[in-house]
């Protein structure tokens, strides 16, 4: 704008008296703009120098992020502080995505990873039996047996496993649970009178199973604390039978009906068979039923061996005996049928 005025100003006829200006010259004026240009001289043979010598060695790690980024694009120099992996992994240093640094980052992760060890600690494993955690144990014959043949399977095992604690539990050992996960997974825990007693049992234990694993005990724990899984080293009969057919869905009540026979004793009194999960997996449904009893050992045991012996097509994929409060014993069961129209 006042390039503009000074432009229209010049071009409009305007008279200005001129009086005669008398030049006088300083002798010193050219040696002083000669020493200034030979100083603005030096110090851009300094500068284009200094850029020079940065662009062929690069920028040294005290400069990174201090000069003006147009300045070192002008020179065709990087500065690795903002641009490539090397700046996010910087910025990474000082700053993550949750606002706070590399080391609070790990020390996170540390956390995380100590939390996640322990809840898979042996003691909550004990808790609930995981099949999951056997990977060594090779389940090929299970796994690909047909529906129908998995339940009777499940119904072999299941006594077979109660049977072998009974056989391998010794006078003064003492349950508060077991537990059995189809299709062949144990655990019990307990305590013993004596170390002696609680070696042995754990031994014997031991010999029966082809996965066996007992955690080690804190410094505080008693002695005779029993805590121990493993897979049984058995194999059930209905591998070499044909797969029986699947239950008619009019036929369900029929089949509760045998199970509910195999009391004999009357001494069971299983609750929870009159309202069943039923999942359709489109070909059959599943009924899954979440059976409870308070009787003792002996009875439970008598029960899944006659069932493993019935034609009931009834499959038994977790069986829970605890220990209670009241001096009790109390056992919880999941039976399965696979019914189809």
């Amino acid at each position: 704008m006042i390039e503009l005025n000074l432009i229209e100003a010049a071009a409009q006829n305007v008279s200005i008296p001129v009086s005669p200006v008398r030049e006088v010259v300083d002798s010193k004026k050219p040696l002083k703009a000669r020493r200034l240009l030979l100083v603005v001289a030096a110090v851009l043979i300094v500068v284009f120098g200094f850029f020079g010598f940065l662009k062929v060695a690069g920028l040294p790690h005290m400069l990174e992020g201090v000069l003006p980024v147009s300045i070192l694009n002008a020179f065709g120099i990087e500065d690795p502080s903002r641009s490539g992996p090397e700046m996010n992994v910087r910025q990474a240093a000082q700053k993550t995505t949750a606002g706070g640094g590399i080391e609070k980052r790990k020390a996170e992760e540390e956390a995380a990873a100590i939390r996640k060890a322990q809840a898979n600690s042996p003691e909550r494993v004990v808790q609930s039996v995981q099949p999951e955690i056997f990977h060594s144990q090779k389940m090929g014959d299970y796994a690909s047996l047909l529906p129908m043949s998995r339940l009777a399977f499940q119904k072999s095992m299941a006594s077979q496993v109660f049977a072998f604690i009974k056989a391998v539990t010794p006078d003064g050992v003492s349950f508060a649970e077991i537990s059995f996960a189809a299709p062949n997974y144990y655990s019990v825990r307990g305590v013993a009178e004596t170390p002696v007693i609680l070696r042995n049992y754990l031994d014997r234990l031991k010999m029966g199973s082809s996965e066996f694993k007992t955690p080690e005990l804190p410094e505080n724990a008693p002695a005779t604390a029993i805590t121990a899984y493993g897979v049984l080293n058995a194999k059930a009969d209905s591998l070499k039978k044909p797969s029986p057919a699947f239950v008619k869905e009019s036929e369900v009540a029929k089949e509760l009906e045998i199970v509910r026979g195999l009391d004999a004793s009357g001494r069971l009194h299983l609750a929870g068979m009159k309202k069943p999960k039923i999942e359709d997996f489109g070909v059959y449904k599943s009924y899954t039923y979440h059976v409870t009893t308070k009787a003792d050992f002996p009875f439970v045991l008598q029960f899944l061996e006659k069932l493993a012996q019935s034609p009931a097509r009834v499959g038994v994929e977790r069986v829970k005996m605890a220990a209670t409060s009241k001096k009790g014993i109390s056992t919880s069961l999941t039976l399965v049928i696979y019914a189809s129209n």
